[in-house]
């Protein structure tokens, strides 16, 4: 199912309502060209995505998601900073991209893609 990023931003409620339905618009276009599972970004949070350490976390996690046991794995595998992998995974938390399977008390936290399309809304449509 498709659903579009909740935080709108600053603004009226006129124009946060209008733009939510530009998404959702947006989101059921996608849906009817048989793209499921879809996360439409705003704008602003896109710059948050495309970042070139979040672009490589979320790669690696598309291709070899299934083989990360970690947040500590997945650093390793990087050869990054556990600490910069895990603010980079906590914002990409944050937009709903990547979700955690574990506890992580005692259990390692694993992250996962939570979607299968991430899309930024379109500056035109």
């Amino acid at each position: 199912m498709s659903r579009p990023d909740a935080d709108t931003g600053d603004g009226s409620d006129d124009c946060i309502t209008e733009r939510i339905l530009r998404q959702d618009e947006f989101a059921d276009d996608l849906n009817a060209r048989g793209y499921t599972d879809i996360l439409v970004l705003r704008r602003e949070n896109g710059r948050d995505v495309l970042t070139e350490s979040r672009l490589e976390l979320v790669g690696y996690l598309n291709r070899h998601g299934d083989q990360v046991e970690s947040v500590r794995d997945l650093a390793r595998k990087l050869d990054r900073d556990k600490g910069a992998v895990s603010k980079d995974l906590r914002r990409l938390a944050e937009l709903d991209i990547v979700e955690y399977e574990g506890e992580g008390d005692g259990e390692a936290k694993r992250p996962v893609l939570k979607h299968e399309h991430v899309v930024i809304e379109p500056v035109v449509y």
